[in-house]
Order: structure tokens, then sequence, then C-alpha cells
């Protein structure tokens, strides 16, 4: 069971050290032969036209330039002459995040689609990966036993966790390839997404805001009860999400333990909106990411409160009864619906029986 996520691990490291060789050359002949010379260049690429600390003051010691540079690539621009433009360069910048380890001539003849899926995958995988690992360690050992983790008799078995990375990272390379469709219809136009928070103001940005969310909330649901509710839906693709159906068999690795096209259909609200909804474009490529997040949240089985939110208490509900908590973020639209079951609600049928 482990060998898929294993030879996965491997490629990835070696692809990635064939593009670290492949980048080492244009170090050569710099003022400092040394490996951390090489490194600090190689670093240089994603870096390139941004000012030095202190505006060029060769007094600056290269490690606080390096952390300058460093930090300032990490911040999204957001000046241009017009809308599309900057989110045409936030994009830009997007993409170099992962593609400035490429030579120049090969990134600039990837077609626009191919680098932002590239993109897209390292960094949703990373996410997945990291976040993951992390939310399982606090989750299993530092809180285990505690009102912030699991308790000894509800651990997950390694066996379950790794079967829910191996159907992640098969779901992924597809899950990614929603996002570069949406941004090429950004930028043909045919949306209503816009760069700029000055141009609509924080007021409207904050009413475009709700709207968006009120429409995604009420779409997620409805796609995630029909694929309860519609037998092919769910035997051909829901099922492979809910063979996690007890609190010892789900984690923070299954937020993303989907058939892909299960998984597409649940985030197709979030482009179908931009279509009805005004929305800031740096805002709504947050928001993808944030969904990663959140589903993986959800998934711990660790209920701390908080309704209207949709936690992990009112999704563990979900994986056990089938029929209730179908919501997204909030439960308002299960209360809407007649669909939701309170953590509650759910001990004290247990506690009946």
């Amino acid at each position: 069971m482990t060998r898929p996520v294993s030879a996965h691990a491997v490629c990835a490291l070696g692809s990635l050290c064939i593009l670290l060789l492949a980048r080492l050359p244009s170090c050569e002949g710099t003022a400092d032969a040394s490996p951390a010379g090489d490194i600090a260049t190689l670093f240089r690429s994603p870096f390139s036209g941004q000012s030095d600390l202190g505006g060029g003051n060769s007094t600056t010691r290269p490690a606080e330039s390096m952390i300058w540079k460093l930090a300032s690539a990490l911040i999204p621009p957001m000046d241009g002459t017009s809308e599309m433009d900057v989110i045409e360069k936030q994009l830009e910048w997007k993409h170099d995040l992962v593609l400035w380890i490429l030579p120049s001539n090969v990134k600039e003849a990837l077609p626009e689609l191919v680098k932002s899926w590239v993109a897209n995958y390292v960094l949703g995988t990373s996410l997945y990966l990291l976040l993951g690992a992390t939310w399982c360690f606090f989750t299993y050992f530092v809180f285990r036993n505690t009102r912030f983790g699991i308790s000894e008799e509800n651990l997950p078995s390694a066996a379950d966790v790794l079967e829910q990375v191996k159907v992640s990272m098969m779901s992924i390379p597809l899950y990614t390839m929603l996002p570069p469709f949406a941004e090429y219809f950004i930028k043909g136009g045919w949306t209503l997404t816009y760069g700029k928070v000055e141009s609509v103001g924080w007021g409207m940005y904050c009413a475009y805001f709700v709207l968006y969310m009120a429409s995604v909330e009420f779409g997620v649901y409805w796609m995630h009860r029909k694929l309860h509710e519609l037998r092919i839906g769910y035997t051909y693709l829901h099922a492979t999400h809910h063979v996690y159906n007890k609190e010892n068999t789900l984690s923070p690795m299954a937020g993303l333990a989907f058939h892909p096209l299960d998984g597409m259909l649940q985030a197709a609200p979030y482009v179908w909106t931009l279509y009805l909804v005004p929305m800031h474009f740096l805002t709504h490529e947050l928001l993808l990411f944030a969904t990663a997040v959140w589903t993986t949240s959800i998934h711990d089985c660790v209920y701390l409160g908080g309704e209207p939110v949709m936690g992990a208490g009112y999704h563990l509900i979900h994986h056990t009864t089938y029929k209730h908590n179908y919501g997204h973020y909030l439960t308002c639209c299960d209360w809407l619906f007649n669909t939701l079951r309170t953590p509650d609600e759910q001990a004290a049928k247990v506690k009946s029986k």
C-alpha cells in the first residue's frame, strides 16, 4: 500500500535534484565560488529586478539582502495600469513561486495552461502533505487524549492514513486542472473578476465577498447532497471518500481523498460564481487554498464547538449517517433544508439506543 506513495516521493525528489543541477552552471564565474555562494546565486533567480535592502547600499550584508529578497518575492504585486494588468502580474507571481527554478527559455516555451497547472499542482501537493502531516502530528501526538486531540482508542491506523494519502496523490493532478481553466476564462474577460480593491471600494468588496461566499456555500451544499442522493454520483464518485465512515478511520489526510471528478464538482461553485458575482482575483485564489486547509481540519474528528461553523464534529456525523450536514463552511444550508444534525443531537441518538 505504501509503495505508490514512496514512488511518488522518490520521483519528485529526483526531479527536483535534476532541476537544481541544471541550474548550477549559471552559478559559475561568480565572485563567491563556495557552495553557499552557489546556492545564494541559484536562489537569486526568482527575485531578479527587486531592489536590495536599503536601496542598494553596498554595506548591506548578503544574508540580509537574501532575506529581504525572499520576503519581497512572497508578497504578490498589487500595482498595475488596469484590472487585467494586476491579475496577469499576480498570476505570473504565483507561477514564479514554482517555475523560477526552470531556465527562462524553457519557462517561456511552456503554454500558459501548462505553467498554471504545474504551479497549482506543486503548491497544492506541498500544502496537502505539509499541512496534513503537521496536523496529524499535533492531533495524534502533541494533543493526544486532550480536548484538542484524539483519544487513544480513536486513533486511525497507519494503513488507513497511508491509503488516504495514496488516493489524494492520485487525485491532486486532476483537482489542480480546475484553477488553470478558471484563470483562462478570467484572463479572457469572461467573468466578473477584478484586480484592484480600490476599483470597487472596501464596502463593495465586503458586500461582493459575502454574496460570493453565499453562492459558493449554496452550490457546495447541493452538489454534495446530490452526490449522495443520486445513485450514479454516490456509487461511482462519492463512495471513494465515504469508505472512511468511523472516527477511527478518518484523519486530516482524508481531506482530499476523493475521486478526482468528485473533488472538481464540489469545487466548481468557486468557479461558476465568478460569472455571477464580482470577485477580487487574489481573494478568489486564496480561497481555493483555504478550502484545502478547511477540508483538512474537518476530517480530524476534533470538535471544538462554534456553530454555525461546520466543524469536525458536524462533519463526523456526516460520515456516519450519510444524510446530514452537507454544508461547506457553515450549517446554514443544512438548517434551511432540514438536513442539520448537531453533535448534541447525535450523542442523544446514540445514547438512546
